[in-house]
């Protein structure tokens, strides 16, 4: 089992990086939706992560950076909203899809903040890594708001980051489980089945239900009602496949199972799918299976 799963965990990497190789960037648009006053998403379609701006007098603060060759898109949808400068940029986790753009972010003023885990992950990536890194949380004080930036259990990954404007009420929360879709879960740097559900619980203790809470991907805002729907699928899959663990199921036997199929009816797409989320719980339950 050990060797079919340390197999499992290099066919997801490589299936990360052929993805963005597969982008056409050429033509992915960038959508900008008004979330609330002074507050922006700039989404890029499914392949790319959602960028959060908060536009005000203090200049402008982006949440996530999308892939380097959608750079001057995301500058030239940025410029229809203000003319200030990029001052700061959060990242709520390592992915290219929501990092790769931060060299060219840097070089125009931006100071690049993450959690600690993030910037060690990225230490090949020096051009890309953040200047400023945290432990557990920090708040700045920009555009009139506070803005809270926090640090939940191994999740995604084990460097992620989730940002909430407690004025605005809006909260950009990377790729926990929000939207519905099925979630990617970071095996190679940290992430967890437990810590994507412990997460996505933490998200609605911080948040209230008139939050406008931003997935990585995919529709500008989602509420409670995603979080939860999401977590109900997670707990039942992670029910399912670690029975079959324990019962000896090797990862095909599992995949071909289908313990997503009642959910997938109700799923919005995106780059996972169902086989390769379950491909993605089983790899992490069975390392942890004795």
């Amino acid at each position: 089992m050990k060797k079919r799963t340390h197999l499992a965990v290099m066919a997801l990497a490589l299936a990360g990086i052929v993805a963005a190789q597969t982008v056409d960037f050429a033509k992915q648009e960038i959508q900008t939706v008004k979330i609330t006053d002074g507050i922006y998403v700039l989404m890029g379609g499914p392949a790319q992560g959602n960028i959060l701006a908060s536009v005000g007098p203090d200049g402008i603060f982006l949440v996530d950076s999308m892939y380097a060759p959608m750079h001057q898109k995301i500058m030239d949808a940025l410029g229809k909203i203000s003319t200030q400068p990029i001052r700061f940029l959060v990242n709520t986790h390592l992915h290219g899809d929501h990092t790769a753009g931060n060299e060219a972010m840097a070089k125009m003023g931006a100071v690049i903040i993450s959690q600690d885990n993030m910037r060690s992950r990225m230490r090949n990536e020096p051009k890309n890594q953040p200047t400023i890194t945290y432990t557990d949380s920090m708040t700045m004080h920009f555009n009139g708001d506070d803005i809270y930036i926090f640090h939940p259990a191994p999740a995604h990954t084990d460097g992620d980051s989730i940002i909430y404007f407690r004025k605005a009420n809006v909260m950009h929360v990377g790729d926990v489980p929000a939207s519905l879709r099925y979630p990617n879960i970071g095996v190679n740097e940290g992430g967890t089945v437990e810590g994507m559900i412990a997460a996505g619980r933490q998200v609605m203790q911080v948040a209230n239900e008139n939050t406008k809470i931003i997935p990585g991907h995919l529709g500008p805002v989602i509420g409670f009602a995603e979080i939860r729907q999401q977590l109900v699928m997670f707990e039942a899959v992670r029910d399912r496949v670690a029975a079959a663990i324990r019962a000896g199921q090797s990862l095909d036997q599992v995949v071909a199972s289908k313990p997503t199929k009642d959910f997938d009816a109700g799923r919005l797409g995106g780059a996972i799918t169902p086989d390769r989320f379950v491909t993605l719980v089983y790899t992490d339950l069975a390392r942890k299976t004795r």
